[in-house]
């Protein structure tokens, strides 16, 4: 099966880590390009873990916006690469044209990576209606990642959706140990928060509740590791950082990082299924996340992580303090689960999902 996975570009975020995944994993058994929308920088982690199976291109975007132009090379492309599925991800704006005069053609898959309605934005609610008759007529068939994901997606869009629950890789871990040298003590909780720096991720909170937690004497380091999405976000954050609130920048260890911690922290506003959430699990680093898109559908509170009762400061400032209180061992025991309840959430059956989708 010639399968094509196209999203504007391949940074380090969520989406895109989910795609490099899949698109690896289709590779071992099917014919798979990905292509960026965007020509690739040094700094798109994700474009250079593509495994050499996949076939990678990019049609030479530079400037940011809405451009003609790019709706007409998609087309041209597609068209001329007899792909059997394209799976796009994000920003159908860019599809329209393909999808008017290809849908009978081509198998057209739309993944809604987060809540339908606050997915659905920028220049994608002008064309709101658009996407919904696609959706509904059968012209694009959509996939949603959670079960609050594809609910959302009904009372949007008022038609169903087919869900296939995000999955990650197992990590190929090192011997190498990128946190040791933030541990003040060998007591030293270290938590991390893996995520872009934009409004959904709600790293605003986050840093207060952290300088709150500090500030009390707490022997605890958060280490913030992510592109810079919103800079006027990032300047929001810069007086909290200090040597106990560290921003690494955007990495390409995050599992790395992960395996190497204590805690992740997610007190976002609102989510699709995180595939940091999934990464943390592969690697048993205890999550503590907002109760927010299809993150309840995976963490069990107390057994597998910790639920804050919202995304609000005071709510995730008991979140945090409930893991801190916890003993050596209850945090150990607490991993253990962790890691165990990952086996539901591994690349290999995402993808084997899809392609039985792509082939029905």
């Amino acid at each position: 099966m010639k399968i094509l996975h196209i999203h504007p570009f391949m940074q380090g975020g969520g989406i895109e880590s989910m795609i490099c995944g899949l698109a690896n994993e289709m590779a071992e058994t099917e014919d798979v390009t990905v292509c960026s929308i965007f020509e690739p920088k040094e700094s798109d982690v994700f474009w250079g873990k593509l495994s050499p199976k996949v076939k990678k291109t990019h049609l030479g975007k530079r400037k940011p916006g809405f451009s003609i132009k790019e709706i007409f090379k998609i087309f041209n492309f597609i068209r001329k690469g007899n792909f059997d599925a394209v799976s796009l991800h994000g920003f159908m704006f860019y599809y329209i044209l393909s999808v008017v005069f290809l849908h009978s053609k081509v198998k057209f898959f739309y993944t809604v990576h987060s809540d339908a309605k606050m997915e659905c934005s920028g220049w994608d609610k002008k064309f709101f209606v658009i996407k919904r008759f696609f959706f509904r007529h059968g012209w694009v068939r959509p996939i949603t990642i959670s079960d609050v994901s594809k609910q959302s997606f009904t009372d949007f869009y008022g038609c169903d959706s087919h869900l296939i629950f995000n999955g990650v890789p197992r990590p190929a871990l090192s011997g190498e140990n990128p946190v040791k040298k933030y541990r003040k003590t060998a007591d030293t909780v270290v938590f991390i928060h893996a995520g872009r720096i934009d409004t959904p991720k709600n790293q605003v909170v986050l840093c207060k509740v952290f300088d709150r937690i500090i500030r009390t004497g707490q022997d605890a380091v958060l280490l913030i590791a992510g592109s810079k999405q919103k800079e006027q976000i990032y300047e929001q954050l810069v007086p909290y950082f200090s040597d106990r609130i560290i921003y690494l920048g955007e990495r390409n260890d995050v599992p790395q990082l992960m395996s190497c911690s204590d805690a992740m922290c997610l007190p976002s506003i609102w989510e699709g299924l995180p595939v940091t959430l999934l990464e943390s699990l592969s690697v048993g680093c205890v999550p503590i996340c907002s109760p927010v898109g299809g993150i309840p559908d995976v963490i069990s509170d107390g057994e597998n992580g910790i639920l804050s009762a919202s995304s609000g400061e005071e709510d995730y400032l008991c979140a945090v303090m409930r893991y801190l209180e916890m003993s050596i061992e209850q945090r150990k025991n607490l991993a253990g689960r962790v890691r165990s309840s990952f086996e539901k959430y591994d690349i290999s059956n995402t993808a084997k999902e899809y392609i039985k989708y792509y082939l029905s």
